[in-house]
């Protein structure tokens, strides 16, 4: 999907300086939440899980992320798809600016997460739509001002991201959405998401192999 960090490294930035810096972190509150990454990606079928440190406004976060690409999610039905959103805490859905379709789909999958999550809190859901590929302007299809205003209309935010500056994009993205996410959606660090991860995950395959039968 071209956002992954490199695993448990702790970033920290300031309002007007967004650069990487390493923080201990001894009296951060640590908490976690859990990330679903989704949408435009061409990186095959693969998903991706890992865990990342990052430190917002006093808080230590642990997010654990969750990286599904777009192939797949367009093979699934809607109740794998669920299941996943279901875990997650806030999201992240990618695009390529080079490619309308991947952008026209935003709506939809903004709106299913919204029905599915909203509908059983009052807290607004911590969404972040990322443009992906800005390296590619010659192959641009859409617009930067496109991205914003969807994200704007969406109460969502918004970034462009490319794969030159893959690292750093993706650091400003996680920490935009961090600042996103409410302490009551966050739990306390105490090493259990993961395990959440698996359970979604096995419940998900298990219902693959049933229906393949």
């Amino acid at each position: 999907m071209g956002l992954r960090l490199p695993l448990r490294r702790s970033a920290s930035f300031t309002p007007d300086h967004p650069a990487l810096m390493e923080v201990p972190g001894p009296t951060a509150l640590k908490v976690e939440a859990n990330v679903l990454v989704m949408g435009a990606d061409n990186v095959g079928k693969s998903e991706f899980i890992y865990s990342h440190n990052l430190t917002v406004d006093g808080r230590e976060i642990l997010l654990h992320i969750w990286d599904v690409p777009n192939s797949q999610e367009q093979t699934e039905e809607s109740s794998s798809e669920e299941k996943r959103i279901q875990w997650a805490d806030s999201f992240v859905l990618v695009y390529s600016i080079c490619d309308r379709a991947s952008f026209n789909i935003l709506p939809l999958k903004i709106q299913f997460i919204k029905a599915t999550k909203e509908g059983q809190s009052q807290e607004k859901v911590p969404i972040v739509i990322v443009g992906n590929k800005r390296d590619l302007h010659h192959q641009r299809v859409v617009s930067s001002e496109e991205g914003r205003l969807l994200a704007l209309s969406l109460d969502c935010g918004f970034y462009e991201v490319s794969a030159a500056e893959a690292y750093h994009g993706a650091l400003m993205v996680f920490h935009g959405l961090a600042e996103r996410i409410p302490d009551t959606k966050l739990a306390l660090k105490k090493g259990t998401r993961i395990r959440g991860i698996v359970k979604t995950m096995s419940a998900v395959f298990a219902r693959k192999r049933t229906d393949s039968l």
